[in-house]
């Protein structure tokens, strides 16, 4: 293969934000006056929760915008998109039909793309399954310059919207991810996603409710050991892990079972930002992962959820992979 295709055979990632509206949100004065027991918010900063935003004002189409605004501000001709995949957790962080957020986000930017939709039902794995999609049909596409990944989700509703459980606080935000062939950040390396069907209604009875909490830090341990398997790493190569932005506890369990420390999973943004569901990929990678990657690291984003849906996204730099670090087992061994 000549050095000319193997620069279109390798898809990778040009440009990433996200849209998280307005300043950071501390939920410890957010909930005064909302019969929240003192305990939840004890639980919640015991597990590095404390602050989220909050996009209510905005529709679906906002929250994207201002993802997309950065990077025409970085001169994206929106015209040069010729696939847009639409990612999204929330079943109702879509405006009802005839309206779509897709068409509005058509009318704002004027792009004419080759093809347009939504994917869901595998929850904040989503994103993970929106990127296949786009790598996919660039490959198929070699005309195409780009794909764009767009990614909304919204929370209606007061603490008992927000507060759904003790590790995590739910966040609105939208992304977007630029996947291409030229002007690389990254190269989107290797994408395992994997879906647990008996669990697709979620916590949704108590039955339901008890098998997440048994099998979700397991299935999440097991895929991770596939994808690595697949790229044919050992897991501790694999590079620091991004994760979606709560459960802690999990994150930590799961980093135990396999032999890593906590300081290779990036655990930060679920004090700092909340959980935006599948903006959270976005988010990560402006916070954490870029930096890393023009370090000559690899990272994978690993996102999880409680409908049984998991995938791990792998990037790796552009340039000579750097030699991993060693973990702290590893050094005082």
């Amino acid at each position: 293969m000549s050095v000319q295709d193997q620069q279109q055979a390798t898809i990778g990632l040009v440009d990433v934000a996200h849209g998280l509206p307005g300043p950071a949100i501390d939920i410890v004065d957010w909930v005064q006056g909302q019969n929240v027991a003192p305990t939840v918010i004890e639980q919640l900063l015991e597990n590095g929760c404390r602050y989220f935003h909050d996009g209510t004002d905005q529709s679906d189409a906002q929250l994207i915008s201002l993802a997309i605004d950065q990077m025409t501000e970085r001169g994206l001709n929106p015209l040069d998109v010729a696939y847009v995949i639409h990612a999204h957790t929330e079943a109702f962080s879509m405006p009802a039909p005839p309206v779509s957020v897709l068409s509005q986000l058509a009318a704002r930017y004027g792009w004419r793309t080759r093809m347009a939709f939504s994917v869901g039902h595998l929850a904040c794995a989503s994103v993970g399954n929106a990127l296949q999609w786009a790598a996919t049909l660039l490959r198929r596409d070699p005309s195409a310059r780009y794909a764009l990944v767009v990614t909304s989700d919204r929370v209606f509703g007061q603490a008992n919207h927000r507060i759904r459980q003790t590790a995590g606080i739910q966040s609105d935000g939208g992304s977007a991810l630029l996947i291409g062939r030229e002007g690389l950040r990254a190269v989107l390396d290797h994408i395992t996603v994997r879906n647990h069907a008996e669990l697709f209604d979620g916590p949704s009875n108590a039955v339901n409710t008890a098998a997440i909490a048994r099998s979700a830090w397991v299935q999440t341990k097991n895929l991770l050991q596939d994808h690595a398997r697949e790229r044919g790493l050992p897991v501790t190569e694999m590079g620091e892990i991004l994760p979606i932005n709560a459960d802690r506890p999990y994150w930590l369990a799961i980093g135990k079972s396999l032999g890593l420390s906590a300081e290779q999973f990036f655990l930060d943004n679920i004090g700092r930002r909340g959980h935006a569901c599948c903006a959270d990929l976005a988010v990560n990678l402006v916070d954490r992962g870029l930096s890393l990657l023009d370090a000559g690291r690899r990272v994978v984003y690993c996102a999880q959820s409680n409908v049984g849906a998991y995938a791990a996204v792998a990037f790796s730099p552009i340039g000579p992979v750097a030699a991993p670090l060693a973990s702290p087992q590893q050094e005082a061994a």
